[in-house]
């Protein structure tokens, strides 16, 4: 391809069109899994992979690496595996029992996180709807829950009959600790941040409502304080402002803001992006600032009732 073409990609499109290379001359058994895999289905990533193509290869008994691809063994069985745009890939499930084992925490969250909140999509449980009340809305998180714990379960199941044991208590971690309510993967990289500073575990997506209904819903809501996640994209993406300039994004943001408050369920709003997050000391600021209290040695690495 010309050179300006591939400049123009971004890291995760360069690494789908070299798997597209590199499977081009393999046996055509092979299946694209691991981070490849992740590509592939545009799940989200810590690090968009830069280096080999990772495929399952069910002729080999051990994993054989080079510079340009790594071929894990199998066997692989059929139900395992999708066709994405002419690709053989492992499917969601398995990419993220894949993911989980050999990745780290934090890369086999985002990847388990958007597979819950997938199949809850699948399930119906985001379809627009009328929640104007408390009961729809606890309705609502019903069945996302339960949708997600459908597919906890078929992980847990796919990680069961795995072999080895390479990984299995970092995977069990993982799948213990994901979560379907996390929108994007800026929010679960916010969660682990939350978790590693010694917060309490919050709740997601809660929505609050008032004499007019639906006042807001907020990102994260650790007792009666709140944190927003918010994304560059939301003031600089003209499409995610609907056609409003920023100060008019801004201004209704406020406007929001105060009705939450006057809702009665939260009583304070802190606000933070992924600088904060990923710097971590900001972040902690802006929780003490909520009046959250901090204890990173109780955390250790999990909420207590998520420990596996």
């Amino acid at each position: 391809m010309e050179a300006a073409d591939w400049a123009r990609l971004d890291r995760r499109g360069r690494h789908v069109l070299t798997t597209r290379a590199v499977v081009a001359g393999l046996s055509p058994r092979v299946v694209v899994s691991h981070g490849s895999a992740v590509a592939l289905h545009r799940l989200p990533s810590v690090d968009w992979p830069r280096g080999p193509v990772h495929v399952i290869d069910p002729g080999r008994d051990r994993t054989q690496a080079t510079a340009r691809v790594v071929r894990h063994p199998g066997p692989i069985d059929a139900h395992d595996t999708v066709e994405i745009d002419g690709l053989v890939v492992t499917s969601e499930g398995r990419t993220a029992v894949d993911r989980s084992r050999t990745a780290s925490f934090a890369d086999g969250v985002l990847c388990v996180d958007a597979v819950l909140r997938r199949a809850a999509a699948r399930a119906g449980c985001f379809e627009a709807s009328d929640r104007r009340d408390p009961r729809r809305s606890a309705g609502h998180r019903s069945l996302v829950d339960a949708a997600a714990d459908g597919m906890r379960r078929l992980l847990f199941e796919r990680l069961d009959r795995e072999p080895g044991t390479r990984g299995l208590s970092t995977a069990r971690g993982v799948m213990a600790f994901a979560t379907p309510w996390a929108e994007n993967g800026g929010e679960s990289l916010c969660r682990l941040a939350l978790l590693e500073l010694g917060a309490p575990e919050p709740a997601m997506q809660v929505e609050f409502f008032d004499d007019e209904g639906l006042a807001g819903r907020c990102d994260f809501v650790i007792g009666d304080a709140a944190l927003e996640f918010d994304g560059k994209a939301k003031y600089d993406d003209a499409a995610m402002r609907a056609g409003q300039v920023p100060s008019a994004v801004v201004k209704a943001e406020k406007a929001r803001e105060r009705r939450l408050v006057r809702s009665g369920g939260i009583t304070a709003i802190g606000r933070c992006d992924a600088e904060d997050v990923a710097l971590r000391l900001p972040l902690a600021r802006i929780l003490r600032d909520l009046d959250v209290e901090l204890r990173p040695r109780q955390n250790a690495r999990m909420w207590p009732h998520r420990q596996v």
